[in-house]
């Protein structure tokens, strides 16, 4: 298991490596701010667990809503295909900024956490399956102005768009008595949602150096199938001369108008990357 994982974890180690030789000599240097078109781009990886509210409906008639949660260490053994990066374009104080999110991952175990029906919070049975099957593609689209720069620090507010594509099919299968889900439940939907999105990032230097900093990023919107949306990190991170590496904790939250399978959606976890400037 730990070789299958650090095989499936080669591809990032690979294209950090070739990207930091050939960025090396550009990203010497580089001052974002200078009045010409300049660019950055982050490869990251992104380890969150994936938490969703789920709608069911029974043989009994009715519905139930169930709080289910999938961990890294399930799905990195089986992860199919993943791709992840932030690409920016910046002229002084203006930024434009795209990041790209993709996952698919089959048959992984899940854990259950509360199962709700009208009444409130229902039993669980002693033993209970949860397969989960998703695929996710998160793209964000933004534009930016830089409103304070100083040695402290930088803070940008910008504005664009985000978009969520899910497709998701989850099986239940429960072995204690009827009554609560039913002795077996299934699932499956896909959503398309949009949203329009306002927010700040920067970063906060610690010390005189500039080495050190923190980076942040904080966001907000609303949409066509979201009563709303949210998204945020902060973390830490180090400068060298051929960009930096930043380690955060990310949090990416949807919750929708509950007419939809999958109610609520919450992706939140460590996530590792590196920036490279030119």
């Amino acid at each position: 298991m730990i070789r299958k994982k650090l095989l499936r974890a080669g591809p990032w180690v690979m294209v950090i490596g070739v990207l930091a030789s050939a960025g090396a000599a550009s990203a010497a240097g580089v001052d974002m701010y200078d009045g010409e078109w300049h660019y950055s781009l982050t490869p990251y990886a992104w380890f969150p667990n994936i938490s969703q509210t789920l709608h069911f409906s029974t043989p009994l008639g009715g519905g139930k809503t169930v709080d289910a949660e999938v961990k890294p260490d399930s799905y990195l053994s089986d992860l199919d295909f993943a791709l992840m990066g932030t690409f920016e374009a910046r002229k002084g104080d203006w930024a434009f900024a795209m990041d790209l999110i993709y996952n698919d991952f089959s048959n992984q175990k899940g854990e259950i956490k509360t199962v709700r029906g009208p009444g409130g919070n229902l039993s669980l049975p002693v033993d209970t399956s949860l397969n989960v099957d998703i695929k996710v593609l998160i793209w964000e689209g933004i534009g930016g102005y830089t409103v304070a720069r100083s040695s402290a620090g930088t803070l940008d507010v910008f504005g664009g768009v985000r978009y969520l594509g899910l497709e998701t099919s989850t099986d239940l299968s429960f072995s204690g008595p009827d009554g609560v889900i039913g002795r077996s439940g299934s699932t499956s939907d896909k959503i398309n949602v949009w949203d329009g999105i306002v927010g700040v990032r920067g970063e906060a230097r610690l010390g005189d150096g500039n080495d050190w900093f923190v980076p942040y990023y904080l966001d907000i919107g609303a949409g066509n199938y979201s009563n709303w949306t949210w998204q945020g990190w902060a973390g830490i991170g180090y400068r060298f001369d051929w960009g930096d590496v930043v380690l955060v904790y990310r949090n990416l939250s949807y919750s929708t108008d509950g007419d939809e399978t999958v109610e609520d959606l919450r992706l939140a976890g460590p996530a590792l990357g590196a920036t490279f400037r030119w």
